[in-house]
């Protein structure tokens, strides 16, 4: 490394980058500072699997500690996850909860959030073993390699988780409704022949008049009502009524948009489609540090990466269709994101590359 570098001039020097060790700023340096040099240390195959053996412990512990942490707040991280599909069920004047189709489906999405809380919970402490043991087989200018890849993969991953559930989710979850929205139901009266096999009735002519029952329509809920009350609340399409300080309601649809589908989710398949669309954000915002590591360790150089360009977009596409759910939407919504952040890490593969020539 440069003699001259310092905290003030050491981006000059892109040969430098990976080097130097900031004196007060790398906080990953003064926590493991304790890992020896890899030269100092020669253990035998037994001591590095009573090695291995005890950080597997100690991770499970903290992964055990929370999620036990989580089990007291699993109910609010449904709520939190579920929110989007609620809103959407509203809009679309659909019944606005979701369905159980076994008689353990709550109770296994319950454990398996928990078990995703205290996962996400204990990460950093998970990572952080897995250094432990890992960090002693490295040569310092690996570890601090590594240690400058570290906190950027876990902020594009959390980046990542939320574009897809603030952006991309709510837009998927209101296309698929509007969607379903297009097979409204036609005049499917029983012709003469059905009425006669199925002996049913010809139906009853429409009528003029009906009988006096006046329901207020309302912009929302009356701040104190009565028992016997009925009102219609208008922008949540409910017909409501109240008998004995409990409130009754029927969720209403316009006869004009009435689907012959009904908009409905199962819980478990709800669930797993947010998961596996989070897990699959989560990985692919990870293509920035890919192309630099790549460009980085010499593997290839940008010049080369640009000239396959088009390669790359065609198996960036291939890839959000294998680790998204089944539909065009969610594809496009991360094929993407994933061309932007291809380009932003070439643009910082050639800084690095113009610092190196420098």
């Amino acid at each position: 490394m440069c003699e001259d570098v310092t905290p003030l001039n050491f981006r000059r020097c892109g040969r430098c980058f990976f080097n130097y060790r900031m004196p007060t700023m790398n906080v990953f340096s003064r926590l493991f500072k304790v890992i020896p040099h890899p030269n100092d240390t020669r253990m035998p195959l037994t001591a590095h699997l009573e090695e291995l053996r005890r950080r597997l412990i100690f991770a499970l512990l903290g992964i055990t500690v929370a999620t036990t942490l989580c089990l007291f707040k699993t109910q609010e991280l449904i709520g939190f996850i579920i929110r989007p599909a609620y809103i959407v069920l509203q809009k679309y004047h659909q019944i606005p909860s979701l369905q159980s189709l076994s008689p353990p489906d709550t109770f296994m999405i319950y454990m398996k959030i928990s078990l995703l809380g205290g996962l996400i919970l204990s990460a950093p402490w998970v990572i952080y073993q897995i250094w432990l043991f890992v960090a002693a087989g490295l040569y310092p200018r690996e570890r601090r390699a590594v240690e400058r890849f570290i906190v950027p993969s876990m902020a594009l991953f959390v980046v990542g988780v939320s574009f897809m559930f603030y952006v991309v989710l709510p837009i998927a979850l209101n296309f698929f409704a509007s969607f379903n929205q297009n097979f409204l139901v036609p005049d499917w009266s029983p012709n003469l022949l059905e009425r006669q096999l199925l002996g049913t009735s010809k139906p009853a002519p429409s009528v003029d008049e009906i009988s006096p029952l006046n329901i207020p329509v309302l912009s929302g809920d009356p701040a104190h009502p009565k028992s016997g009350d009925v009102w219609f609340n208008r922008e949540r399409r409910q017909l409501k009524l109240v008998d004995d300080n409990q409130t009754y309601q029927i969720q209403l649809q316009p006869t004009t948009q009435q689907s012959i589908i009904s908009y409905q989710y199962s819980i478990d398949f709800y669930i797993s489609f947010v998961l596996e669309m989070a897990l699959a954000f989560g990985v692919a915002f990870q293509m920035p540090l890919v192309v630099v590591f790549l460009t980085w360790a010499g593997i290839v150089t940008v010049t080369q990466m640009s000239g396959v360009r088009k390669y790359v977009i065609l198996v960036i596409f291939i890839v959000a269709a294998v680790i998204t759910p089944p539909d065009v939407l969610s594809q496009l919504a991360l094929a993407f994101p994933m061309l932007l952040l291809f380009e932003g890490g070439m643009l910082v593969s050639r800084f690095i590359q113009k610092t190196n020539a420098t």
